[in-house]
Parts: structure tokens; C-alpha cells; sequence
């Protein structure tokens, strides 16, 4: 009978062991998993973090397609209201003062330099990139006024 009770009791604590043994299993599945997705996140915040400036990028790609001789950019932020430059808007909102210019054609005339003013980097070169346009707008404009086609064809 003694015997018939350890081989009960041993059975019953093997048992014991295997269920421990599957929940330390499924504990240490969970927080695997959980250590994934902390590790995914991290990776993704840090991807983002460094990835190219995409408003520079996007500027540099149409700027290049708008003006095929070339141009060229100075970005100034400004710190404060009485350091920034006359022609600033009064708004007090303005910080980055973007200069531009198109690169004259060979033997060309150097077209002005162009001033916009934004409140932040990005919204400089978004300001720099549709004063461009608008330039082109304008410029097609201009060479269907001297032909008998209507202006507005151009657009």
C-alpha cells in the first residue's frame, strides 16, 4: 500500500511539474512577444527620427523639375522680433526667411532674387516652391500673350 501511495504521489507531483512547466512556457512566450513589439516600436520612432527631411527632399525634387538651368537657396532663421530683417511681415509669426534664385541660362540674364518668409523650415521651402510655380504660371502667360493664342489656354 505504501508503495501504491508514492507511485500515486509521484505521478501527481509530475503532473504538477508539467503544468509549471507549460506556464513558465506561455509566461516566457508572452513576454517574448511583448519584448517584440517594444522592440518594433523602438526601431520604428528611430527610423522616423532619422530619416531624410522629406520637406527638403520633396523641395530639391520639384525645384529641380521647375527649374532646369539650376538654382540655389539660403535659408536664415531668425531669434527675435528686432533682429529680424525689414521687409519682415508684422504678423510676428515669420522666423525663416528663405532666399532663392533660379540659375541663369548659358549667357543669360540672373533673375532676382526671390524672398519668402514662413514660420518654419518646411513651410519655407513649401513658400519657395510655390513662388516658383506661380513664376512659371506667369511666364507661360507671357509667351502666349505675344502669340494670338488665349492667355488663359496657358494655364
Amino acid at each position: 500500500m505504501l508503495a501504491a501511495i508514492r507511485s500515486g504521489a509521484s505521478a501527481a507531483s509530475r503532473s504538477l511539474a508539467v503544468v509549471a512547466q507549460l506556464e513558465l512556457v506561455l509566461v516566457g512566450a508572452v513576454l517574448l512577444g511583448l519584448a517584440g513589439l517594444l522592440f518594433a516600436r523602438e526601431l520604428r520612432r528611430w527610423r522616423n527620427r532619422h530619416r531624410p527631411h522629406s520637406h527638403e527632399v520633396r523641395a530639391r525634387a520639384v525645384m529641380g523639375e521647375l527649374c532646369p538651368n539650376g538654382w540655389q537657396a539660403q535659408l536664415t532663421l531668425h531669434g527675435s522680433r528686432p533682429f529680424m530683417a525689414a521687409d519682415a511681415p508684422s504678423d510676428g509669426g515669420a522666423l525663416v526667411s528663405v532666399d532663392w534664385s533660379e540659375l541663369p541660362a548659358e549667357g543669360g540674364e540672373r533673375p532676382p532674387v526671390r524672398r519668402v518668409w514662413a514660420a518654419t523650415i518646411a513651410d519655407g521651402l513649401a513658400a519657395m516652391v510655390e513662388d516658383r510655380r506661380t513664376d512659371e504660371v506667369l511666364e507661360r502667360i507671357e509667351r502666349s500673350a505675344g502669340g494670338d493664342d488665349d492667355p488663359w489656354d496657358a494655364l
